[in-house]
């Protein structure tokens, strides 16, 4: 029975999906946006030393780090519309 009610389930969001192909998408990717993002970060948990590279302009150091996450992050839009052909 719960197997019926999780395929009832996944073909009902398919439909969805169906319907609603673009908003479909966008709202998956807000939805993973923060885990991307997490995923983005995490391997400079265990880091004992990060060093960065600076082209001269804007900041350096370790006030860098963040923008470089968000900058990561940023650019996901992009990919997923070159993937998915989604505007």
């Amino acid at each position: 029975a719960r197997a019926r009610a999780e395929a009832a389930q996944a073909e009902a969001k398919a439909e969805a999906f169906k319907q609603y192909q673009e908003a479909a998408v966008v709202d998956m990717v807000l939805q993973r946006l923060p885990q991307v993002a997490e995923a983005v970060a995490e391997p400079l948990l265990g880091a004992r030393r990060v060093t960065l590279v600076a082209d001269g302009s804007g900041a350096i150091g370790v006030s860098k780090l963040p923008q470089e996450i968000l900058e990561v992050v940023t650019q996901l839009p992009v990919t997923i519309q070159a993937l998915t052909n989604v505007t």
